[in-house]
């Protein structure tokens, strides 16, 4: 995963404070990272060092059958004055199993860009 910002966000200049939200069915939700934000100035790029995950699930699929699962990822940044902004959002289909993906989410203005890989693979247990 990597982010990249081109763009101030903050009221003052300094910095964006960027997290990810993912929610999936009704009560599967999940925040990246769960507790803080990623900092980043303008034209600064944040990569990830270890294969992180935003998001994981286990589910039950037949060897016959396939399963598309609809994912809402969001980019949002923080504000301390303000309700946090939506920067984008995108609704990303998920076929289960798949080959891994690369997908990009950005904004309309194409000021802000995260490079996501979707893996779907399939294990034993």
């Amino acid at each position: 995963m990597s982010l990249k910002t081109t763009k101030d966000y903050d009221l003052l200049g300094w910095r964006g404070e960027f997290y990810f939200k993912v929610e999936g069915d009704k009560i599967f939700k999940a925040r990246w990272p769960n507790k803080g934000e990623i900092k980043l100035q303008r034209n600064q790029e944040f990569t990830s060092k270890a294969d992180m995950s935003l998001w994981s699930q286990f589910i039950t699929v037949r060897a016959d059958e396939s399963i598309i699962l609809p994912i809402e990822v969001y980019l949002r940044e923080k504000d301390p004055l303000q309700k946090d902004k939506t920067v984008a959002k995108q609704v990303f289909e998920i076929r289960l199993p798949q080959k891994t993906e690369y997908v990009i989410l950005q904004d309309e203005d194409e000021d802000t860009k995260a490079k996501l890989r979707i893996q779907a693979s399939r294990t034993r247990y």
